[in-house]
């Protein structure tokens, strides 16, 4: 059955809210952006109109789907699971492959640049790399308890985040640890992003900063703190396309946008009742995507802050979002937390 979504009102709306070298023995001091408790201008624009009509339906089947990945040509779409990642392909509905070597959660997924690898990040305490076109285990990459993983734009290194408070990057034909980077704080580093330009990678930790860190010199170049005194888990990171914008979703039903500039909050956005899990943009900039423990999946204007739709996911949490290469399907995936049962993804054509 097809279900055509525009402009529910499950999700929240827009809002103000007060707002690679080996480093140094001596690192130099870390600019600590504390957003200014400066209102935000009520969007008074009409939302643009946007459609969601269902195109299908993935069964995961085991544990929730804690994260998701588009391969660049747009044929194969990874959903993760509980010990296992699987492949399906989109346009026939059917399972490609299953990957199966993990022994825990898969946390995160990420294809690389140009589609002929994918790594997995479990719960394990591994990170494995899958090769094309069977998709056999390549490598296996021993980094304790890894939540994210992102390639870098040019392919040739990945950054991890563990629960240790680690990034930790990795030459991607060797397989070989090139740096580990500490966490400032020590705290699981739950989602991570490079830039598209690749100078800047972002990190975002359970206890809620945000570092942005140079990849040239392997320092913290920037962190944001102190936005919230609410519980604010960065459980998503998402650049614009243009690298001027990072996206993270919050622990406070929040989804927020930093100026990548200077770390300044451009608009907070009250997204979710519950946590926002996921965020992802579309790649043409245009629209911005989020999930939630509320059961929703929305779609957003940046520009504006305003929801301009939005689909209740049968009626599970929401943890992840993920566009097609093209900007034409955007797919979210549901499922009860530790629970090896229930999991779903569902592809969305976006109009």
């Amino acid at each position: 059955m097809v279900g055509l979504i525009w402009l529910v009102t499950g999700c929240g709306s827009a809002q103000a809210e007060p707002t690679a070298v080996p480093v140094p023995d001596t690192p130099p001091p870390v600019p600590t952006v504390t957003p200014t408790e400066t209102p935000l201008p009520t969007p008074t624009a009409k939302p643009t109109k946007v459609y969601l009509l269902e195109y299908a339906d993935l069964k995961n089947n085991q544990g929730p789907a804690y994260s998701q990945a588009w391969s660049p040509d747009g044929r194969l779409l990874a959903v993760a699971g509980r010990g296992q990642v699987k492949l399906w392909d989109v346009e026939t509905r059917q399972l490609f492959q299953l990957l199966e070597e993990h022994t825990s959660y898969v946390w995160g997924l990420a294809w690389s640049p140009d589609g002929s690898h994918l790594a997995s990040a479990s719960q394990d305490g591994t990170v494995r790399l899958w090769s094309g076109p069977a998709f056999t285990a390549s490598a296996v990459l021993e980094t304790d308890w890894a939540f994210c993983v992102d390639w870098s734009p040019d392919g040739g290194l990945l950054a991890v985040g563990t629960f240790t408070g680690e990034v930790q990057v990795w030459d991607t034909a060797s397989a070989a640890l090139q740096h580990t980077w500490r966490n400032p704080t020590s705290s699981p580093i739950i989602s991570i992003g490079w830039a598209p330009d690749g100078r800047t990678l972002a990190s975002g930790e359970l206890r809620g900063d945000i570092h942005l860190w140079d990849v040239a010199t392997g320092h913290v170049g920037q962190s944001i703190q102190g936005y919230t005194e609410a519980r604010r888990d960065v459980n998503g990171l998402a650049w614009s396309p243009d690298g001027r914008l990072l996206a993270s979703a919050h622990q406070d039903g929040q989804v927020r946008l930093w100026n990548a500039a200077n770390g300044q909050l451009v608009r907070a956005i009250a997204a979710h009742e519950g946590w926002a899990r996921g965020v992802a943009w579309a790649p043409h900039g245009r629209l911005l995507a989020s999930s939630g423990e509320d059961k929703w999946a929305c779609l957003w204007d940046p520009q504006t802050g305003q929801r301009v739709a939005g689909v209740q996911h049968n009626f599970l949490p929401v943890w992840s979002v993920v566009w097609s290469p093209d900007g034409e399907k955007m797919s979210s995936g549901s499922g009860a937390y530790d629970d090896s049962r229930v999991g779903v993804a569902i592809v969305w054509k976006v109009r």
